[in-house]
């Protein structure tokens, strides 16, 4: 298995609560630029998004809390990069989930679950121990988060309305919302492989604890890793600096299409719909100001062979993962959830369980047919 990613940097500096929300490390963004927020913001907003954007950038060391006891980065940045801060990762950033399921009778999580079973970083006694109590490993490719701020605003019922767990239409496809428990009520995920997370401030929260090993104040919903045993004060990261992330990821733009009229692009767009990849792939879905173009329908899908071996989660089982959108696919190489496809025929192809008709679909086609379907995903 391929090591997790440990950007350790040689020369610690300490950095306070007012440190942190300190602007600067952004570089000066501004709307337009790239990194920059979707669109003009007030003095007061763009204070609030430089600040979001310092932290996100910010190089953490021991001294500041990270990695107690486990990390993959010293920064959101360190992984979220590609084509721009916010984006994706390359195939080195991987990260590793460990369990066990017994040969495939039942899963079960490692003590102190999926996520805290990394590796340690150097400093760390017993790294790399708990690997020989798993079966089952996987690789987690770091998704992008340009747009999220439009998903979040997707109205629950613009999602539900793709959902047909029983296969009602008979085409093989089962859409299903992922309902994560918050409290005593339920709510729709939108981020995440599995779709685990319904909102940007949980993203934020989970992947400081679960990425970084930074502590975060609760607010109750479940995300937050709340207190560690290192020796600064828990939490090391407040309430206000959560908030200003949250907000710097909700501003950055979604990408764009090339918007290419060559004739070839225009037939791979009537091709993607006529072989049925917009079923799961759906091109948009309603927001708070309009259509979002996202490519997905934001439900949880089974598209791995029966044989597969995977992590699973509570409503959320091996090889079932929400449907990636597509829009930037263009720049967000590799593919798939362990980026296991270097390109996107590659990723076609590997296909299958609810989306193996439709890839036996795009296999009947001629290859001027592919072609055009594949120049049209390069043009998201």
């Amino acid at each position: 298995m391929q090591a997790l990613a440990l950007l350790l940097v040689a020369a610690p500096a300490i950095f306070g609560q007012e440190d942190l929300r300190a602007p600067g490390g952004g570089g000066g963004s501004t709307s337009g630029k790239p990194g920059g927020p979707s669109g003009p913001l007030d003095p007061a907003d763009e204070a609030r998004f430089q600040r979001g954007r310092a932290l996100f950038e910010r190089d953490f060391h021991r001294s500041s809390g990270l990695g107690s006891p486990e990390m993959n980065a010293d920064s959101c940045r360190a992984c979220h990069r590609d084509p721009v801060v916010g984006g994706a990762g390359a195939l080195e950033l991987n990260v590793s989930r460990f369990g066990r399921n017994g040969g495939g009778t039942l899963f079960q999580d490692l003590p102190g679950g999926q996520g805290l079973s990394k590796l340690r970083p150097p400093w760390v006694a017993g790294r790399e121990e708990h690997g020989a109590e798993a079966d089952v490993f996987e690789q987690r490719q770091t998704p992008s988060i340009l747009g999220d701020g439009l998903i979040e605003r997707i109205a629950v019922d613009a999602i539900l309305a793709h959902e047909d767990p029983l296969d009602l239409d008979g085409d093989g496809i089962r859409g299903v919302a992922r309902r994560v428990v918050i409290g005593l009520g339920t709510e729709i995920g939108r981020f995440g492989w599995k779709a685990q997370v319904p909102r940007l401030a949980d993203f934020v929260r989970d992947a400081l604890g679960g990425e970084l090993g930074l502590t975060t104040s609760s607010d109750e919903r479940g995300f937050a890793l709340e207190l560690d045993g290192d020796d600064r004060p828990d939490p090391e990261i407040d309430r206000e600096a959560v908030a200003d992330m949250a907000f710097f990821l909700a501003q950055l733009p979604a990408p764009r299409r090339t918007g290419s009229l060559e004739p070839e692009v225009l037939l791979g767009e009537l091709v993607f719909e006529r072989v049925g990849c917009v079923k799961c792939h759906v091109p948009e879905l309603r927001g708070g100001n309009g259509p979002v173009p996202l490519y997905s329908d934001l439900l949880l899908h089974d598209v791995w062979p029966e044989s597969f071996r995977g992590m699973s989660e509570s409503g959320a089982g091996p090889g079932v993962y929400r449907t990636p959108p597509l829009w930037g696919i263009r720049t967000s190489a590799p593919y798939l959830h362990d980026g296991r496809a270097s390109g996107l025929r590659a990723a076609i192809l590997l296909h299958d369980g609810e989306a193996r008709g439709v890839r036996k679909a795009f296999e009947a086609l001629p290859i001027t047919e592919k072609s055009a379907l594949v120049a049209f995903l390069n043009d998201l």
